[in-house]
């Protein structure tokens, strides 16, 4: 079975290194680019509130599971 992603999916990140082994959602797909903007749940800089938003490949992260509240599929 091929895994998609959808927006709003819960992932691990594996690259960067600065972010490995965290946890993230999917907020939306980089026209063009084959990429995905994933929002860290926690930030690893602690001394910011900002959220950390990733521009990953899918190779990069690892999906945990597939939100389902959307009917539009990306991937």
């Amino acid at each position: 079975m091929v895994e998609i992603i959808e927006i709003g999916s819960l992932v691990k990140i594996l690259y960067p290194k600065y972010a490995l082994k965290f946890h993230g959602i999917v907020e939306a797909p980089e026209d063009k680019a084959r990429r995905w903007i994933i929002r860290l749940i926690n930030n690893p800089f602690s001394n910011s509130r900002e959220p950390l938003l990733l521009s990953l490949k899918e190779s990069e992260i690892e999906l945990i599971s597939v939100y389902s509240g959307l009917k539009q599929r990306w991937g």
